[in-house]
């Protein structure tokens, strides 16, 4: 019998955990259907994208001689790197007004008072819009990007085929490279997400106008008032930082002539060292503790 009951004795545990990881799927989904911009942003970017392959003038301004074997294949995953930087610009745009919105908008329409009602913790439903902005997105428009790719590859095979080439070894690698620049873009701004998820659920009206003076105003009060630049180093050391870590040695894509695929920086690139960097988790660390005020302030403003 005890020992039964020792087997027994976990369940409920485990029971419990499952319940909340159910919960935060359907939290999740909850948010992906009720800002559908977040996805549906995405794909018209991808589509006007193939679109303007299709039927757009190419223009890729190369000299007047035959490209090697290895320039071919330099400019495809070029074409391919550069393809995929819309989408992941828009995104990001799409991300932080949606984060500066979902807390105030459920405050604004009355929607909270019926989701308090229901048996979720302030910290699960504040904790499911962050996981959605700050994982289950970017890694959507990675997939997507990476998909698109592919597209974008036939299309220009039949466009322009003798200025591109096909290597799966350097498409694999680019796509590392697309890889390696999301996941540390989504850790090193992750507190700016953190800040506007708190600004969301903190500012009474307009937190969009709030977002977007108080960066602009306070480097402007600080240089009047005092005379120094601190608060606007350290904004531009947030917005630019990591990637000054990351980047090592002279800019190899300069001389076209010797023009490198895109994978080659790979073999150059300060990877452990960016990862190693102490303000990229102090900055995740700041991330999460204005993740849990904000759930602490949606707990006790309510409606307000």
């Amino acid at each position: 019998m005890n020992a039964n009951a020792a087997t027994a004795a976990p369940a409920p545990a485990l029971v419990r955990r499952a319940g909340r990881l159910d919960t935060l799927v359907a939290l999740v989904r909850r948010e992906l259907w009720e800002h559908r911009s977040l996805w549906i942003c995405a794909l018209v970017v991808e589509g006007l994208l193939a679109v303007s392959l299709l039927i757009g003038h190419i223009n890729m301004d190369l000299p007047d001689r035959v490209l090697t074997a290895q320039q071919k294949v330099a400019l495809f995953t070029i074409a391919e790197w550069a393809l995929a930087q819309p989408v992941f610009l828009v995104t990001s745009i799409v991300v932080g007004f949606y984060l500066l919105d979902c807390l105030y908008s459920e405050r604004k329409d009355r929607s909270i008072l019926f989701w308090k009602s229901l048996p979720l913790s302030d910290q699960l439903t504040v904790g499911s819009k962050f996981l959605v902005a700050a994982v289950i997105v970017p890694l959507g428009v990675f997939v997507l990007a990476t998909a698109a790719d592919l597209v974008f590859a036939a299309i220009l095979a039949l466009r322009i085929p003798e200025a591109l080439s096909w290597s799966t070894y350097e498409w694999l690698r680019t796509e590392l490279v697309l890889l390696l620049e999301c996941v540390l873009g989504v850790l090193w701004y992750s507190p700016i997400a953190g800040a506007l998820l708190l600004f969301s659920a903190w500012i009474p009206r307009n937190p969009i106008l709030w977002a977007s003076l108080v960066p602009v105003v306070a480097p402007i009060v600080e240089r009047v008032g005092l005379g120094t630049h601190y608060i606007w180093d350290f904004e531009r050391y947030r917005l630019n930082g990591i990637w000054h870590h990351l980047m090592l040695g002279p800019n190899v894509f300069n001389n076209f002539h010797s023009l490198p695929p895109v994978g080659v920086v790979l073999d150059t690139l300060n990877v452990r060292g960016a990862f190693a960097d102490v303000d990229l988790w102090l900055g995740v660390a700041a991330a999460l503790t204005m993740v849990y005020a904000a759930a602490r302030v949606r707990r006790y403003r309510g409606d307000g």
